[in-house]
This record gives structure tokens, C-alpha cells and sequence, in this order.
């Protein structure tokens, strides 16, 4: 991160156990910070093995109040990265996605303002709150229709975190991200194609690849991500798509994880999933323009660093 502005402390990263949530936990100790994490008693702290004695561990459930208020106290940032769902869950986990995020993220917006909080930075879904694009690549300013129930979740809490950030002194900032995708994403994903075929390659699974691999996608490394979701704490609140700009199919990413591998993908072909779009590559000039950001890491070279990682892991 090089804005010259500070993040002010106490800083709770809600869902910090997981891959963007460490990986925005380890820039901030770099930082000099003592960040506050809140994670499920299940969820594995494996990426934070190294750092417990530097940062300050809340277990308990995003649905739990209680442990909420705990976390929440006197805490200036928030970075809300928590979902308990996936994009190609089906309709008919609604009621679970209702319970378990948005219910929950409404009151922690309550608890927020109540405790004097002051900045809430959301991690969206650019991948799926618009729907199938009109234009590329997509601005902000694209019509919103997902068509899966988890882009309209998304849609639905960005809605309730605007409405929070117009009428309360909550400052508030939304992040559309793109397919983030780096070292300690989970191998055995419902999401992340390159972690999950890097996953693949190194215990000889065999790759599901729903339809043609035709689909189309915009991946960006996970350092550009968490450089932008930092520099979005100290800057004006905004809704700002992350990405990296381009897009590439999965056949194509998929052959650029083997050329980075030297190793050949068992590909089994599977029926196009119900909700996936077509294509999504996202304009991030807005996000230049008002964070002094910019994507540093070219694709190859992340698919590289990340399955030198796996490889070391």
C-alpha cells in the first residue's frame, strides 16, 4: 500500500481466517498493526499459524450478536469479507443466504453504529452482481441483474450498506471484486479455477470443467486486491470495481496453469452450471481515478507465484 494516509486502529476484519481476510490480516501487521480477526470456531486458522501473537483472535458465528458486540467494540475500520454461500449455489439456498448473511450483516451494521465505528469496506461480487454484460468491459454504472440468488445477495447487502452509509455517519465502501485468485486460496473450492486446479495437479484429482470452458472471466492477484481494499479505508467512501481488466476464458487459464506446471490437467466435462454469465471483465478506471490504484502483477506471473506456492506449501 503507498497512499500516505493511515489506517486507524482498532481495525476487525470480519472473516479474516480466509484467503482475502489473511491476506489483508498479514498487510496490515506489516503495517505495524494489531488487526482484530473474528472467525468461526470451525474455520481452520492455518494462514495465520505464523502470526497469532501478533494479531487478536475472536471465534464465534457472524449470526451471533453477542460475539459481534465483543468484536465490534471500539473498533474505528471494518472489513466485512464474510459470505456463507458460493455463486453457483441454487436458488433454493435463499433462506440459508438470508440467515446467514444478510440478516446478519444488517445487524452488524446496527452494532457498528452503535459502537461508534466509523469506516466499513465490503468485499461485493463484480463477477456476478451484473448480470450479463451489456457493454465491456462493465462500469459501475452497468444495470445490476445477477442471475444467481448469491449476486442478488450481494445486490441486496450493497443496498442496505448504501442506505446505511446515506443516513447514518457510517462512511461506507463497496468493492466489486473480479476472481481474486493467489496463494492460500482453498484448493478444494466451490470457487477459485486456478487454486483449485493447481489443487488437482499436485494430489492427481481429476479438474470438473463445467460446459465448453468457454466462459469468460476477469482474474486478479490477490496483492492488487488487498492493496485496493486498504487504500479504500483511508479514501472517500465510493462503489469501485477491482479487477484486473482483462478477461480470459477457462480453457485459457486452464493452459496457462499447465505451461506454468509442466503438468497436464485429468479434465472432466461436466453440464454448464445454472447462474454463471457468460462473460465478465470489469472497468477499473474508476478505481484508478479515485484510489491511486492500478493492478501491478501480470496473470502469468501471478499463476506462477501461486503454484510456487502451492508447490512450497
Amino acid at each position: 500500500m503507498t497512499t500516505s494516509a493511515a489506517i486507524k486502529e482498532p481495525v476487525l476484519v470480519l472473516g479474516g481466517a480466509g484467503f482475502i481476510g489473511s491476506s489483508i490480516v498479514r498487510a496490515l501487521v506489516a503495517q505495524g498493526l494489531r488487526p482484530r480477526v473474528l472467525t468461526r470456531p470451525s474455520r481452520s486458522i492455518a494462514n495465520l499459524r505464523d502470526i497469532l501473537d501478533r494479531i487478536e483472535l475472536i471465534h464465534g458465528d457472524f449470526m451471533d450478536d453477542t460475539v459481534l458486540r465483543v468484536a465490534m467494540k471500539g473498533v474505528h475500520t471494518v472489513y466485512h469479507l464474510i459470505t456463507t454461500t458460493f455463486p453457483n449455489m441454487v436458488i433454493e439456498s435463499s433462506n440459508y443466504d438470508l440467515l446467514s448473511n444478510l440478516l446478519p450483516t444488517i445487524r452488524m451494521l446496527e452494532i457498528a453504529r452503535e459502537s461508534g465505528a466509523c469506516r466499513i469496506v465490503y468485499a461485493s461480487s463484480g463477477g456476478t452482481i451484473y448480470g450479463e454484460p451489456q457493454q465491456l468491459p462493465i462500469p459501475e454504472s452497468h444495470p445490476l441483474a445477477p442471475k444467481s440468488a448469491y449476486g442478488q445477495s450481494k445486490l441486496t447487502i450493497e443496498n442496505y450498506l448504501s442506505f446505511y452509509g446515506r443516513t447514518t455517519p457510517l462512511e461506507v465502501s463497496i468493492l466489486r471484486l473480479s476472481n481474486p485468485y493467489g496463494p492460500q486460496q482453498n484448493p478444494f473450492g466451490n470457487q477459485g479455477l486456478i487454486a483449485v486446479a493447481m489443487g488437482c495437479l499436485l494430489d492427481g484429482r481429476p479438474l470438473k470443467v463445467f460446459g465448453e470452458g468457454t466462459a469468460v472471466r476477469d482474474y486478479i492477484f490477490i496483492d492488487d486486491v488487498v492493496d485496493a481494499l486498504l487504500r479504500a479505508s483511508v479514501a472517500a467512501p465510493d462503489v469501485l470495481n477491482i479487477s484486473y481488466g482483462e478477461g480470459r476464458s477457462v480453457m485459457q487459464v486452464l493452459e496457462a496453469v499447465e505451461r506454468v506446471s509442466g503438468r497436464k490437467l485429468n479434465r472432466v466435462q461436466l453440464p454448464d452450471r445454472r447462474g454463471d454469465v457468460s462473460v465478465n471483465v470489469l472497468d477499473n478506471a474508476r478505481a484508478r481515478s479515485r484510489l491511486g490504484w492500478a493492478p501491478s502483477c501480470g496473470f502469468e506471473d501471478g499463476v506462477a507465484r501461486t503454484w510456487a506456492a502451492f508447490r512450497a506449501a
